[in-house]
């Protein structure tokens, strides 16, 4: 039989946090870490900006940026500690090159935990910037979306293979059949998206709008890319959705929360079995540019 794995999504929301409040926010976050290690998960995800929260007019938010790099040891030694793997949402970390002006440029980094060892194991920074983000952050560009190997295991005995996306990626189909082409079955989402994002020319619309987007967005993923989707967002519905079976569990607009969420790895076989995208996806020559066997024609 193939594995089944729980895997717990933090949702904790800004009005429940103090902004910039880094070692309060941390404290926070262990708890819920704790938790997940004591209910047997494999993995616990955080949300985006979980350390400093989205506060770019703050005066001390670069500074407290700079700071949360710090805390990536101390999750690594969590990991160790309670033998499970972490996703810390994302750190607003310096990045190694400098603006013309001297100042240090950031970056939205997600990094993946391995549990046990500690060791990272994937390391992705954002791509697709929100627009009020680009002022302030720098993009990974034109670097390659790719998986990478976790502890966790195939019956067959392959390394599951991982992927990571942050909020605003959820809207690049593109990104997901990255991912795929490079063998990831889960992907995992460290998310800032809140319902009142919009303009009220939109929200005027339908107020419903995000709702709908993330809901569907999350859900339509899983299908098309047959791979599990762990998305844990700080603006509520944070999911675990996969295809077949669609969506596990969602939790509310507002909730301080944590979902914990069975992922069989049987479903995604048996998606593949039915879909086949990963096999046309790897067939010689496939017309959209995606290919496993990266320089086929």
């Amino acid at each position: 039989m193939a594995p089944v794995y729980s895997v717990a999504v933090i949702q904790f929301e800004p009005k429940m946090f103090k902004p910039l409040a880094l070692e309060e926010n941390h404290a926070t976050a262990e708890s819920y870490i704790r938790a997940a290690a004591e209910r047997g998960c494999c993995l616990a995800v955080l949300p985006e900006y979980h350390l400093t929260s989205w506060e770019p007019s703050n005066p001390g938010f670069r500074k407290a940026c700079v700071e949360s790099a710090s805390y990536l040891p101390r999750y690594q030694e969590l990991a160790r500690q309670l033998d499970i793997s972490i996703v810390p949402g994302t750190i607003c970390e310096p990045l190694p090159t400098q603006d013309t002006d001297g100042s240090v440029e950031l970056g939205n980094v997600a990094y993946f935990i391995a549990a046990g060892t500690g060791d990272i194991c994937g390391r992705y920074q954002k791509k697709n910037l929100w627009h009020t983000e680009r002022p302030h952050l720098t993009s990974s560009g034109h670097v390659p979306h790719s998986a990478f190997d976790t502890p966790l295991r195939h019956a067959d005995g392959r390394s599951v293979r991982a992927g990571m996306l942050i909020c605003w990626d959820l809207g690049f189909p593109e990104a997901f059949r990255a991912l795929i082409a490079d063998g990831a079955d889960i992907i995992i989402i460290p998310s800032w998206w809140f319902p009142d994002d919009l303009s009220d020319d939109a929200l005027g619309i339908n107020p419903q709008s995000e709702r709908v987007y993330l809901e569907s967005a999350t859900t339509l993923r899983a299908f098309e890319n047959t791979a599990a989707i762990v998305f844990s967002n700080a603006g509520g519905l944070s999911s675990v959705t996969m295809p077949v079976q669609g969506c596990l569990g969602r939790l509310g607009l507002g909730e301080e929360k944590m979902l914990v969420a069975d992922v069989d790895l049987k479903v995604l076989e048996v998606a593949e079995e039915n879909y086949k995208v990963r096999q046309d996806i790897g067939s010689r020559g496939w017309h959209y540019g995606y290919t496993i066997s990266k320089g086929s024609t």
